[in-house]
Order: structure tokens, then C-alpha cells, then sequence
């Protein structure tokens, strides 16, 4: 799976703790959350402009013409011919001299980050996510009875296509029904509703049910303050 890091693999980190923050038995890690804000009310995009660049700052070095700046960043150049064990001991000198000539303190603060190592494939989460979205919006209208895994197909089935009606004129690309859930259906735009016109759902209903699991693995990830964790996907 393609590696994501950007924002798109942060919104999906918010969207499965703002599910966490509402799952029944999810103890969310609310110290480790403080400095998010209200996720559980928030959208998206006003939250990434309010807290973004706070949250998830560039920390990387950076090669540049000048030698020392008394600016936010400090910029370095590397001679070539150093070896990246060389550099470093010398960038740490250099840092320390410049940081007493200047009275700076670096004071600590946390990062959030990705799970060190952890593979996203956008597509996939996107999917585990309006899955179990689905879930919930089937399960409220059955007062706490276990929600069948072929209703929750359904309910995927009709978002999915529904969406895809409704873009379809436009230069708005949506993702499309992931294949593990296809079958050969019909879309009423007028009913919003959807038929099967043949075969056996035993596999989509199989799909629907590992979906969920990974669904569930990556809302009790978001809680702990670990997403997507390294093993989310195993069921």
C-alpha cells in the first residue's frame, strides 16, 4: 500500500477519533488530545486551519545559502565531503554556540505524527470509514439490535452510488464503490435506493464484516493517541 502523510492521512486521523469520541466502551486519551480542541464538534477544514500548523509543524533540516539565522529556523549548509556522522556532531556544536549567543532556550512541545512506520493507503481508510459510518446509521434505527452484515452492505452500497450520481455531471471526482463490496446492482436516484439484480453476496458480506473490524481497530487507534497503528488492518 502507498504511504500517506500529508493531510489527507490527518483528516482521516480526526474523522476516526471524532468516531471514538462517540463509540460506546472508547476511552479516549483526552491528555494526549488536549491541544486538539473540540475534534467532537469541529469539521475539518476550519480545524486544520486553526490548528495544522501547530500540531503537525516541518521539522526537518534545511539546506540553505546562509550560515545562521536569528529567525524562527536556524538554516545550515553541509559540505559534501562530511559524512552525516560529521555533520551532525557539528550541527549540534553549532547550534549550541549560536543558541547561548542568542539567549535562546528551545523549550519542548509536543508533535503529533503518523505511527512511526505505518503504511495508509487513503483509498482503503476512506472506505473502512463510510463502512462503518454505514454501520451507525443502520444500527440507530435498530435500537441496539445487532445490525445484520447484509443491511450494512446495503446502507454502503446505496452511500457509494448515491455519490457517485450525484457527481457524475460534474469535474468532481469521487472514489467509487470499492470492488470487495460490488455486486451486480442497480442505482433509483428517484427512491435512492439500490437492487441486486443477481448472484450471492456471501463475499461482499464477508468484506463488509473484516471492513468493519479494521474500522473499529482504527476508531480504538485514534483513541489511544496511535493512528493508524502498525497492525490495524489484522482481523
Amino acid at each position: 500500500m502507498a504511504r500517506a502523510t500529508g493531510k489527507e492521512a490527518i483528516r482521516l486521523w480526526f474523522e476516526f477519533l471524532k468516531r471514538a469520541l462517540h463509540a460506546d466502551g472508547v476511552v479516549v486519551n483526552s491528555k494526549y488530545y488536549a491541544a486538539w480542541g473540540d475534534v467532537a464538534n469541529a469539521k475539518f477544514e476550519t480545524w486544520w486551519k486553526q490548528h495544522g500548523d501547530q500540531l503537525f509543524p516541518y521539522r526537518k533540516v534545511e539546506l540553505a545559502q546562509r550560515y545562521l539565522s536569528d529567525a524562527e529556523v536556524v538554516n545550515v549548509t553541509v559540505p559534501k565531503a562530511l559524512t552525516p556522522t560529521e555533520a551532525a556532531a557539528q550541527l549540534r556544536q553549532l547550534l549550541i554556540e549560536h543558541y547561548s549567543a542568542i539567549g535562546h532556550k528551545p523549550k519542548p512541545q509536543r508533535v503529533y505524527a503518523l505511527t512511526e512506520g505505518a503504511e495508509i493507503k487513503v483509498t482503503a481508510l476512506r472506505a473502512y470509514l463510510a463502512t462503518y459510518d454505514a454501520h451507525e446509521r443502520v444500527r440507530g434505527t435498530h435500537h441496539g439490535v445487532r445490525v445484520p452484515a447484509k443491511l450494512v452492505l446495503a446502507e454502503v452500497r446505496r452511500w457509494y452510488l448515491a455519490r457517485s450520481q450525484r457527481w457524475q455531471h460534474t469535474q468532481r471526482k469521487v472514489e467509487g464503490l470499492p470492488t470487495a463490496l460490488a455486486g451486480n446492482l442497480q442505482y433509483d436516484a428517484a427512491t435512492d435506493s439500490v437492487t441486486v439484480r443477481g448472484g450471492d453476496d456471501v463475499a461482499a458480506e464477508r468484506a463488509v464484516r473484516r471492513y468493519l473490524a479494521i474500522a473499529d481497530n482504527l476508531v480504538r487507534a485514534a483513541a489511544r493517541g496511535d493512528f493508524p497503528s502498525r497492525d490495524y488492518f489484522r482481523v
